[in-house]
């Protein structure tokens, strides 16, 4: 029986081909998009999370408790080595980077050592070999680019303004940690362009060592960051290092905590996605509502027939069901397959949308980090699943309108149909 009700389903979505045809596409096209554009964007948010708890916060990052705000030279972490190794000693912590930072006027070597002719700029003050591991600031700087005893890197930003090559000389005058004021001269080895803005629009990047001689600093910091196994546990990795008895005094947070915007767009994507299921359940709907109705009333006379032959009502609205169904299984498959299919093409090549409305930008600043225009989908499994589970609501809602009709056939009538 439920056999030749799902064949006798089957047969009559064949019966008019070009509505049927115009359904599935309807739900196809609004499977697709749903996986297409949800994959855009879990794409960009991966890229931006890697981005952000790499070289710009790290999946934990510790500091003085008043540095955040007033981001003073002598708000320092002190003892550095100590800290360093109590980090260590967890397990959840992969690696442990620590930075100086530091407002200082840069200007064109000797020729220009005056505040009219200087830049304002922020010294950077990096361990080299955590820095060039992957997410590190250095990442992609090749070793003979990174900075030494005496020479420093310029973010790409600050070397325009000041018209500074590889080779040339960058002086710098500032404030140590005492208040005192300081000047000295730095070799240029190369023009950073980082994924991070500050350091690309004022970085002097170079070594912590070069700068705690420079600042007066031999053995502090201003930040510390820590990357654990996965950022996704960094609640966790934040909570066993506040626990620490060496860092009672400081502020410990989670990238979560230190970026609460990326915390937005991540909820806003989330909402994104909402939207794009309630495009394929409106598409859904109107496709199988209209297609399940019109072929119930132009076969109210065979449904007449089948009535007064002794089939009960319920076996009917079982088989407008299945149709229903069918229908929004067929468009899910072929949507999703091409979606699906769009992703795993796009993953390889990147979808640069400011390239397709013919400009050359490279990026934009965002939270303080650049986030490029070129996008790398990726394939999120559940969108499809989701899309298939309101469809198939979708398909039940729909059929009952037709079914609504078929109870109150009377065979006599509709016979006459």
């Amino acid at each position: 029986m439920q056999h030749s009700t799902l064949r006798i389903a089957w047969r009559n979505l064949g019966r008019n081909k070009k509505r049927t045809l115009l359904a599935v596409g309807a739900i196809a096209l609004g499977q697709l998009t749903l996986v297409f554009i949800t994959g855009l964007m879990a794409g960009a948010q991966h890229d931006m999370l890697q981005t952000a708890t790499g070289p710009l916060v790290g999946h934990v990052q510790v500091h003085h408790r008043d540095w955040r705000e007033e981001r003073a030279v002598d708000l320092y972490i002190d003892d550095m080595e100590t800290m360093k190794a109590a980090l260590l000693r967890l397990p959840q912590v992969k690696t442990v980077s620590t930075r100086i930072f530091a407002p200082v006027l840069s200007a064109f070597g000797e020729e220009s050592d005056t505040p009219a002719d200087a830049e304002p700029a922020v010294i950077v003050g990096i361990d080299v070999a955590e820095e060039s591991e992957k997410g590190g600031l250095l990442e992609w700087v090749t070793p003979k680019e990174r900075p030494d005893e005496q020479g420093v890197l310029i973010g790409s930003v600050l070397a325009n303004r000041l018209h500074l090559k590889p080779g040339q000389q960058v002086a710098l005058i500032g404030q140590d940690a005492d208040g005192f004021p300081v000047s000295d001269l730095f070799q240029v080895k190369g023009i950073l362009n980082s994924s991070v803005d500050i350091v690309n629009t004022l970085g002097i990047v170079m070594l912590r060592s070069t700068a705690g001689l420079f600042l007066g600093m031999p053995n502090q910091a201003h930040e510390i960051i820590i990357q654990g196994e996965d950022y996704r546990n960094a609640d966790a990795l934040a909570k066993a290092v506040a626990a620490l008895p060496e860092f009672a005094s400081l502020e410990v947070l989670s990238w979560k905590e230190a970026m609460p915007e990326l915390i937005r767009f991540i909820e806003l994507k989330k909402w994104f996605d909402f939207i794009l299921l309630a495009i394929v359940f409106a598409a859904a709907a109107a496709g199988i509502a209209n297609t399940s109705l019109m072929s119930t009333y132009e076969r109210t006379h065979e449904l007449g027939m089948l009535l007064s032959l002794g089939a009960r009502p319920r076996r009917l609205i079982r088989m407008v069901l299945i149709e229903s169904i069918l229908l929004g299984v067929a468009g899910v498959v072929i949507g999703a397959f091409f979606g699906a299919l769009l992703i795993l093409i796009t993953a390889k090549t990147g979808v640069n949308f400011v390239a397709l409305g013919g400009s050359d930008a490279e990026g934009i600043a965002y939270a303080g980090i650049n986030i490029s225009y070129v996008y790398y989908p990726q394939l999120e499994w559940q969108q499809p699943l989701y899309g298939l589970i309101a469809v198939v609501l979708t398909s039940i809602l729909a059929a009952t309108w037709p079914a609504a009709h078929i109870s109150k056939l009377e065979p006599v009538e509709a016979l006459r149909s």
